[in-house]
């Protein structure tokens, strides 16, 4: 596999030099390849980091600085009147600085807190469907299987996700982000494709970027209520702030929200559904001076809500609540931390950037684990997770058609975990207790170079070095107050993600396009010490994608498009987990590398503004992922897979929507109605043919109100209240464990319509 796993306790390679570090690169990313192609590909990866001369030049040029600046007024405006922006207002931080989304070599989309709150959206996983090319599954609070073509898709909590989630730039390890309620946010980004370059590991499938709303020197705020009958959720939120003084100014934001969910655990009568949450955040910025500036970002998150509720269903098209559980599932987090980050020039040409994170989670959860209403298997887990991020970045405009960026990451991670499983008829609990280190730290520079008036040129390389240990120990309460130490684990990796991008803008036509190639990786892991010998830790994955893109924006401002072909090369992919024999008896899970996989396709967003108060806007994915190898599941298993296909994801998606406003006095009644496809994908089975789950659409509305800083709006998703399922395991697994063969599938939400009450002040 390219980049060099090992295990802890071997020598590291030598790492001396740029050109050095590049001949190793090569070396590893072109194996066979001839001499020639190896001097063609060096001379253009270390032409690109070179030059870093020292130049008088401002570190943004005006022209560039004014169109920014007056996109991010017009788009800011557009919402505060409760307008969709449109596509060539939009100002995005994809190459971690900010850019017209127009102009940049990058497939990314932006959905704005406006179009969240309009649709009663709460969530990062609540804007998967308006997203091409974006699959979010979730079968609890506490994780998400989230890929982006396919790519990154990952069905284990404890596996590293493939697709990176960033709150501010700020990378946050854990899928069960996915699911949170978001407060006070700006926009969310989300860049297609693998974004190591720039943004680091676990960024092969692309990168989810939650933009937070930033304090100004005026004062203001806002308060909200909303109300939706399928869940009974109620919800309470707000946010003031403004300037304190001069150089000084801050937001506070809080929300709180409570329902009921969507089901009942039928054999005890629990609210199984119930769900609440709690959270505050505090935001500052300093102006130190008129060029330096400090922000902080201060948070709390209390969420509570359920685990894996699976209904003992009959069938793929069997669509019931059927919840029968000895225990009902229930997970609680809390969340707290704080960030800062200092922006200040140096050398005249040069932006600095510092950010110092710390994010802290603590979880505890009980359920049942055998997933049936025989009283086999209970479990509970306590986890506490801990995490700190350092970043320095220079970012410097050499000349008006040379730029670089370069940088320093690090990060430290600490996961204690206490987790009991109780089988009920022998009256034994065996509690497994883990603690958990890993460090990374990366270098890493991209440098653009504007080679001719409408051409680009841009080279990116980064190195992440990774090591992550694992102690465990056993407590069983046959032999109470002994505790078995277990062996610790070890695993590391070096891994390079270089990317090249070539982009051409077509004068006076609106076009660009652009070709791209990128590669990504994701970390390995630990599997449990009751798992095969040879499968106690399994690699990291890693990916080559190639891609041709383009955008295009009407002179006349009224139609936008962007689309891209890509194809995907997939190597030692973390897939589905295994069972497999212990070597002390009986089935245990194990996550491996499957094999190969690869995945090409199309993706297309348009937008077209019908007259100034009629909007069309549409999206479509065309993603064919398949295994191109198996040799990693027939070697632990001894039996190929059902299909070819991953896990839960589709090839097809689309989505239509239309934005229709009626000016009325001061005001305006605005309309949208939407409607999102997905296609059949894969359900989970140990059986010998697949499952296959059906394609569905929903079809989503709403109706707002505005009355200068009042607004009253209604909507409904799942407006025909459309039945699927959101998760499915079929009866073989439970019954390779020795259990009753019974399906278990997860429903998606049913119709949910509300009620949106703001007033801003």
């Amino acid at each position: 596999m390219p980049g060099d796993a090992r295990l802890a306790g071997q020598p590291n390679k030598s790492r001396r030099g740029v050109r050095g570090l590049v001949q190793r690169f090569l070396s590893r990313a072109l194996p066979g390849k001839t001499a020639i192609a190896r001097a063609i590909a060096h001379a253009l990866l270390l032409g690109a980091f070179l030059p870093f001369a020292a130049s008088a030049e401002p570190a943004d040029s005006p022209e560039d600085e004014a169109k920014i600046e007056q996109a991010k007024a017009e788009t800011a405006e557009a919402e505060s009147q409760g307008k969709p922006a449109q596509l060539d207002e939009v100002v995005v931080s994809a190459r971690k600085r900010e850019e017209l989304i127009t102009d940049i070599p990058v497939s990314v989309s932006s959905v704005s807190a406006g179009t969240m709150d309009r649709q009663g959206l709460r969530s990062v996983a609540d804007i998967a469907k308006y997203v091409p090319g974006l699959n979010i599954n979730s079968d609890s609070i506490s994780r998400a299987f989230v890929s982006i073509r396919g790519i990154g898709t990952a069905l284990q909590a404890g596996v590293q996700p493939g697709v990176g989630v960033f709150q501010d730039g700020i990378y946050v390890r854990e899928t069960s982000y996915i699911n949170n309620p978001l407060l006070d946010i700006d926009h969310i980004e989300v860049l297609r494709g693998p974004q190591g370059t720039l943004y680091g590991k676990n960024t092969l499938g692309g990168a989810i970027n939650i933009i937070t709303r930033q304090p100004t020197d005026e004062f203001g705020g806002r308060v909200y209520g909303n109300y939706s009958e399928g869940d009974d959720n109620a919800e309470f939120g707000g946010s003031v702030g403004g300037g304190i003084s001069d150089s000084f100014r801050a937001r506070i934001s809080f929300a709180t929200r409570d329902g009921d969910g969507w089901y009942d655990n039928e054999l005890t009568g629990d609210d199984a559904g119930e769900f609440s949450s709690d959270q505050a955040n505090l935001a500052t910025v300093w102006d130190i001076s008129e060029t330096a500036q400090l922000t902080g970002n201060v948070y709390y998150l209390n969420f509570e809500g359920p685990g894996t509720a699976y209904s003992a269903v009959n069938s793929e098209t069997d669509y019931r609540y059927n919840l029968q559980v000895n225990v009902s599932p229930r997970q609680e987090f809390d969340y707290t931390g704080a960030n800062v980050k200092l922006t200040m020039p140096i050398f005249g040409n040069t932006d600095f950037t510092a950010i110092a994170a710390f994010d802290s989670r603590e979880t505890n959860a009980v359920a049942d684990g055998d997933f049936l209403p025989l009283d086999i298997v209970r479990t509970a887990a306590d986890e506490d997770n801990d995490t700190t991020t350092a970043e320095l970045r220079f970012d410097t405009l050499h000349s008006d058609t040379f730029s670089t960026l370069f940088g320093l990451f690090a990060s430290h991670e600490t996961v204690e975990v206490a987790s009991a499983q109780t089988v009920v008829p022998a009256a034994r609990t065996v509690t497994t207790f883990a603690d958990r280190t890993g460090d990374t730290w990366a270098l890493f520079g991209t440098a653009i170079w504007k080679f001719a008036p409408d051409w680009e040129f841009t080279a990116g390389l980064r190195y992440d070095d990774e090591d992550r240990d694992q102690d465990l120990a056993l407590v069983s309460s046959a032999a109470p107050g002994t505790t078995v130490p277990l062996p610790s684990q070890s695993i590391g990796s070096e891994e390079w993600q270089p990317r090249v991008s070539l982009t051409h803008f077509f004068p006076d036509t609106g076009w660009m396009m652009y070709g791209s190639v990128a590669r990504g990786y994701r970390g390995g892991g630990f599997n449990s010490t009751s798992a095969p010998p040879q499968f106690l830790t399994y690699d990291g994955d890693s990916v080559w994608t190639y891609e041709l893109g383009g955008k295009f924006a009407s002179l006349d401002g009224r139609t936008q498009f962007t689309t891209a072909l890509f194809y995907n090369d997939y190597s030692d992919f973390i897939g589905q987990n295994a069972l497999a024999q212990g070597p002390g008896g009986g089935l245990v899970s194990v996550d491996l590398n499957l094999g190969d996989v690869e995945s090409y396709g199309v993706e297309a967003e348009v937008i077209h503004q019908m007259s100034d108060n009629w909007t069309l806007s549409g999206n479509a994915a065309w993603v064919h992922a398949r295994i191109t190898d198996q040799s990693g599941w027939i070697e632990l298993v001894g039996r190929p897979l059902p299909s070819d296909r991953l896990l839960f994801q589709p090839d097809h998606t689309y989505g239509v929507a239309s934005d229709v406003r009626w000016p009325v006095g001061e005001g305006s009644i605005d309309w949208n109605i939407n409607a999102q496809y997905k296609g059949t994908r894969p359900a989970s089975t140990f059986a010998s043919e697949a499952t296959i789950l059906e394609s569905y659409t929903l079809v989503n509305t709403s109706l707002t109100w505005r009355h200068k800083d009042l607004s009253v709006g209604v909507y409904a998703n799942n407006l025909f209240d459309t039945e699927y399922f959101e998760s499915y395991i079929d009866g073989s697994l439970l019954a390779s464990l020795g259990l009753l063969d019974q399906n278990l599938g997860l429903l998606g939400n049913g119709r949910n319509a509300g009620i949106r009450l703001e007033y801003r002040f």
